[in-house]
This record gives structure tokens, sequence and C-alpha cells, in this order.
């Protein structure tokens, strides 16, 4: 082997070596292990508190916890659609693992994150015998578990300011909202946080079911004890008395002189014409004149721009009565809380296939380059010999 191909023989096997090993590292990109930091216990139990407070501002009846509804909606295990020998951990745990969020659930045993047909409502119905069940699904970021000031109707409370704003972003969308003061009398919660401030939120709502667990009260105290803001009084304007109108008599004198008998006209000479008086005009009454014609304010709504974190959320129910139901999309729009028009979250990494590809293309570059140059060299020797 001449000398100074070796080093081109050694490019090559660099370039093949790197390839296999891109390719083999892919796969743990396509099935991560668990990054999730942990449940998020705490927020998940405040939703349900802040569910209920909303529904008792709608007149609805509180919900109970539906223990099992709870612990699927955080990491209980749920049987693959595509592998019943494998399970899926929990709806939020599973959704802050692969950062994708969806009604359906995900294929176990694909190569890529890949959607199954089959809702996890629709499991809900099938495998555990519940009847009328609805999801709501929900991951913000950027809030935090500062004190907020949650509100709805009549109701306000101290809430986390995470679970305020998921509140928040379900009530700007009337399929979420009908969720929650919807016909339901249980509901389980689960969160799980992957990292920071963001947090997967899953809830399920079932009007009757096997609960399993058992049922539990729903909490409600909140977690912060300072008190409410006393709203201030609203005076109402005070308006000047108007004053009643004062009749003048007439003088006797001038009531006399009207009785009068009246003369009979006498003719008299006509006067030179001359030109009459004109009157000098008098000052109008104030409270008559027109009103000054001027721009009447308005109040409008602070449209400032803000820099706020994003929520994005996802609704889905199914009656007794229904199959499996379709996937609607995620809404937007809504107090600027929403950021999203599709049923896709966070999109995947590098798939396998696209890994493949480069190292494939990699490998093939290097080596045409390698046996080009071969070439060239042979035809110079040649030329030189």
């Amino acid at each position: 082997m001449p000398t100074l191909l070796r080093p081109r023989l050694g490019v090559l096997r660099f370039a093949v070596a790197l390839s296999l090993g891109l390719l083999a590292f892919s796969f743990s990109w396509q099935v991560p292990a668990v990054k999730a930091a942990g449940a998020a216990t705490s927020q998940a139990s405040e939703l349900v508190r802040l569910i209920n407070g909303a529904r008792a501002a709608a007149g609805k009846p509180a919900l109970a916890v539906d223990v099992f509804l709870a612990v699927q909606g955080r990491d209980g295990a749920i049987p693959c659609p595509d592998d019943a020998t494998k399970t899926i951990a929990g709806r939020a745990q599973d959704f802050s693992a692969f950062g994708q969020m969806s009604h359906s659930l995900r294929l176990c045993d694909a190569a890529t994150y890949t959607l199954s047909s089959t809702t996890f409502v629709s499991v809900l119905q099938s495998a555990w015998g519940y009847g009328s069940v609805g999801e709501i699904l929900l991951v913000n970021g950027g809030y935090g578990n500062a004190q907020y000031l949650y509100t709805s109707g009549g109701w306000s409370t101290w809430t986390y300011a995470t679970t305020g704003h998921a509140m928040t972003a379900w009530k700007t969308s009337s399929t979420h909202w009908n969720i929650i003061v919807g016909g339901y009398d249980r509901v389980g919660c689960g969160a799980w946080s992957p990292s920071g401030s963001t947090i997967y939120y899953a809830c399920e709502f079932s009007n009757g079911g096997p609960s399993r667990d058992g049922l539990a009260a729903a909490p409600t105290a909140s977690p912060f004890s300072d008190p409410l803001p006393i709203p201030e009084p609203t005076v109402a304007p005070t308006l000047a008395p108007t004053p009643a109108p004062t009749s003048v008599p007439v003088p006797a004198a001038t009531r006399a002189a009207s009785k009068a008998p009246t003369p009979a006209p006498t003719p008299a000479p006509t006067p030179a014409a001359t030109t009459a008086a004109t009157p000098a005009s008098s000052a109008s009454d104030a409270s008559q004149a027109p009103a000054p014609t001027g721009s009447t304010a308005e109040t409008t709504a602070d449209a400032t721009a803000t820099s706020s974190p994003m929520s994005v959320v996802q609704g889905l129910q199914a009656n007794a009565s229904q199959g499996a139901p379709g996937v609607p999309a995620a809404i937007d729009g809504g107090a600027g809380d929403l950021g999203v028009t599709s049923n896709a979250a966070i999109p995947a990494g590098l798939t396998r296939e696209a890994v493949l590809g480069f190292s494939v293309g990699a490998v093939m570059l290097v080596g045409f380059w390698v046996l080009i140059d071969r070439v060239r060299r042979r035809l110079r020797h040649r030329a030189l010999g």
C-alpha cells in the first residue's frame, strides 16, 4: 500500500467510526429514559381545589377526588395500545419524558415518537369501566410557585402562579371550561415537572365509575395564608339638588288696568315712516345653551404587549355511549396565555432515519474522495513515468 494513501484510508476509517457512533447514539434519543424531575403533587392537588372553587362560583356541586384517576393522570401504568405486555408511565410523566402532549396514547414499539388512534378516555371506558369521562391537558412554564390571585365569577383565592394561569388558560376555551363545570362528580389531577418551572398537567373527569382506589375529599385550603385584598367601595356621585321653580305674582295695578273699558280708537294722522329700533339682545340662559362639542372619553382595555410565559391546553370528553372520540386540535388565543394551533407540542429531536442517512452519506462522500484521490495520483504517476 502506498505511503501517501494511508492517511486517506485513515480518514475513511474515522468517518465510518463516527457515523456508526452517531447511529448508535441516536437510539438513546428516540426512546429516552424518563428525564422528569418528579411529580408536582402539590400543584395537582391545588388544581382540584381551584376546579371546585370555579364550579361553586358557577353554581355546580364540588367534585370528589378519584384516587385512581389522579394516579393515572400522574404516573400510573397505562396499557400500551400496540403491546399489551408493556405500559406507559401515566399521562403527565409520559408527556414530561418525551416533551409531547396529546389525548392519544403513543405507540410503545415504534422507533420514533408515534401517536396511535387510541385515546386515553377510551381506555378509561374499555379497560377500567368508566362511563362519561373527560380529560383536559396543559403544559406551562415560566410562572413558578409565586403567590397569585385567581378569580372566577365572584370567588377569589390565593394560589400558585402556575395553577392560576392554568385555570385562566382553560377558561379561555369553552371546550375546556365546559368539562370543568360539566356534569361530573369526581376528578383526578396529575402533574409532573421535567425541569425548572415547566409542569405538565392532566386532569381526568368522570360521572360515576368503579373508583377502584376509592374516593377522597377534595382540598379546600389555599397554600397561602395572606388575607384577600379588600376591594374599595364604589362611591356613587352626589347630584346637586334642582331648585324648584318660583312663581312671580302679577301686580294688582296691572290686573285693574286690564279690566278697564277700552276706549274707541281715534284715527290719528299717519306719522312719517321711521326705522324701528332693534331691541338689544338679552343674555341667554346658560342652562338653555347647547352643550359644547367635544370628544367623548372612552374606556379601553390595556393593550400593552407583555412577554408573558406560555400555557398550552388541550381538552377532550366522551359520553358513555360513544366509542373512541376524535382528537380535537389544541385551542389558541385568549389573554396571551395560549400559543399552539395544532395537536403537537414540543418537536422531537433528530430521528434515527435522519442520523442513518447522514452516516451513510458521510461514509460515501469520504469513500469517493479517497477513490478519486487515488485515481488522480495514479494518473499523475503514469504521466511522470
